[in-house]
């Protein structure tokens, strides 16, 4: 009986057996996402900090890849543009050496479409249009699609806009609020 306290013991003081880096990224995504809602405020990134832990028991370029791009999205929550800008470069060139490997960088997403939403989400248009222009060229995604057609109708760039709306309107299955904001803003592409 003692025996097995202390094996039970020493079996819950050891971490968690690491889960699945794609799983470990979105979900740390997605808690710096709802940290952005927040305005970026300290006590809120409890979540995160929980998944860039978890992200940190990984030794892999996925893992880094992952955690980096969390700190950006952080970074961008908290107004922080000089900080994401650092930290989405050092997003790149790990995008950059994993291009190669079996394990390209996409969790939590592609560099191109994580630049171009962090960008945007700092009110940088150009830079999150120039973005989402180099992730339709290199895998064309509806979210690509999207981005560009958002970013270019922020700098009034109407027929670039349209052209990423017709174009990410040819995608299957998208959220009936996406198909919604398509339908309307193809109204100013009748003009």
């Amino acid at each position: 009986m003692i025996l097995f306290t202390l094996l039970l013991s020493w079996l819950l003081q050891q971490p968690p057996a690491p889960r699945d880096v794609r799983t470990v990224a979105m979900e740390g995504w997605l808690a710096a996402r709802a940290v952005a809602s927040k305005g970026g405020a300290v006590e809120a990134l409890g979540p995160v900090n929980l998944r860039l832990r978890e992200l940190d028991q990984v030794t892999s370029p996925a893992a880094r890849y992952a955690e980096t791009a969390i700190r950006a999205a952080v970074s961008a929550a908290q107004e922080e543009r000089d900080e994401m800008a650092l930290l989405l470069e050092h997003a790149r060139s790990l995008s950059d050496q994993m291009s190669g490997s079996r394990e390209p960088a996409q969790w939590p997403l592609p560099i191109d479409e994580l630049e171009g939403e962090l960008w945007f989400e700092v009110d940088r248009f150009v830079e999150s249009r120039d973005a989402y222009a180099r992730a339709t060229k290199l895998k064309p995604t509806p979210n690509g699609w999207i981005g560009l057609a958002r970013a270019s109708a922020r700098l009034d760039d109407i027929a670039t806009a349209c052209r990423a709306y017709a174009n990410a309107n040819t995608t299957q299955n998208l959220p009936p609020s996406v198909e919604l904001e398509i339908s309307v803003f193809a109204l100013k592409c009748k003009i």
